[in-house]
């Protein structure tokens, strides 16, 4: 009784579907005759507030018409309803008086349209069509923003692949460079690996997320790029530095930035290399920082750069042993290292510095750079 519910038929249509909700019987009779011969859409109508919350629930209906008053349930909690399940169906609240509070409530709610009592047919099918064109609208235009996120993620996606590609081609010209010039030192082959791994490791340990890790093996990799402007005969050297040949490698990490700077590598990068010879206290170069005007991954490449430097031989000094060498990083906290990352580093020494004895473990850290 007061029913009609879709059959076979209507459902494989693609004309839309209005629901009719009134638990005046012969209200709803009323509208679902005068809406019967429009066969632009759908018509179905329920007596019960709450099984009409079900249909709304369960069918896709592109119109809801509901009266004000009725019981337990009112036109106000299903517009709401609606509202809240799919903000772009239009619903037409049919009332018998003009109550302010009723009207400021819908209004507020998102009510599209207001049929008062008693009204003229052909308002109603007018308001109706009306109702049915806004959804086609707003569906439409709802379709055309998703299409064109869609788009936009595509071709997004294809940048960022193609970005990559290209970043990756360079990076590997640059990881050959930087292989080049290290067999060219024959002190410190295979330095930037050690330093990468045990510059990750201690990321890790101070709990870094992955995108700081990510540009922390980048930069690792490439922090003694600019080297490569610097003579073999001076990288090679037996004796301890002169002034001025120490100077030429204090160059360095000015030049291995001017080197990456073109390729729109992240700032990090840029920073770890040009300033990962800085001391905590300010005494290190090229520019003198201190404390926090360093950037907190170049204060991770120093511990790792100057921990391999210090286990590394030399024909003009003797190197130091892991333990001693992981002391002396504990001891300088506060004048060239960061406090907190020489305590972080000597707690955990050994899962840092595991990584160093398992050669498929730093090529996978490499290849994660890229």
């Amino acid at each position: 009784m007061g029913k009609r519910y879709l059959s076979k038929n209507d459902m494989k249509t693609e004309k839309p579907r209005i629901l009719v909700i009134d638990d005046d019987l012969a209200t709803l009779d009323c509208i679902r005759l005068s809406l019967q011969n429009e066969r632009d859409y759908i018509v179905s109508t329920e007596n019960d507030p709450e099984q009409a919350l079900q249909m709304i629930y369960e069918n896709d209906f592109a119109a809801v018409i509901s009266d004000v008053k009725m019981g337990k349930i009112n036109g106000l909690d299903i517009l709401k309803a609606v509202r809240e399940y799919d903000g772009k169906i239009p619903v037409i609240l049919i009332t018998g008086n003009c109550e302010e509070e009723t009207m400021r409530r819908s209004i507020n709610l998102g009510v599209y349209e207001f049929l008062r009592k008693p009204f003229e047919i052909s308002e109603l099918i007018i308001t109706v069509r009306k109702a049915l064109e806004a959804n086609r609208l707003r569906i439409q235009n709802q379709d055309y923003k998703d299409k064109l996120q869609d788009l936009v993620m595509e071709r997004t996606a294809e940048l960022l692949k193609t970005k990559a590609m290209l970043e990756s081609s360079y990076l590997n010209t640059i990881h050959a460079m930087v292989n080049a010039m290290e067999v060219n030192d024959i002190y410190t082959l295979g330095h930037s690996e050690r330093v990468t791994a045990i510059a990750v490791g201690l990321g890790k340990a101070a709990r870094l997320d992955i995108n700081d890790l990510r540009e922390l093996r980048i930069g690792a990799l490439l922090h003694d790029l600019g080297k490569i402007g610097v003579t073999s005969n001076v990288l090679n050297k037996e004796q301890s530095l002169t002034d001025s040949e120490y100077d030429i490698i204090k160059r360095h990490p000015v030049a291995g930035a001017k080197i990456v700077e073109p390729i729109g590598l992240p700032k990090a990068v840029g920073m770890i290399i040009l300033q990962h010879h800085e001391w905590y206290d300010g005494g290190g170069y090229p520019y003198g920082l201190r404390g926090s005007d360093i950037h907190p991954l170049a204060r991770i490449v120093s511990v790792a750069d100057s921990f391999d430097a210090m286990t590394s031989k030399r024909k003009y000094r003797s190197n130091l042993d892991f333990r001693s060498a992981v002391q002396e990083v504990y001891d300088k906290r506060s004048l060239q290292f960061d406090p907190e990352l020489g305590r972080i580093f000597y707690e955990n020494s050994d899962l840092v510095l595991s990584v160093l004895q398992n050669r498929i473990a730093i090529d996978d850290l490499l290849q994660e750079a890229y």
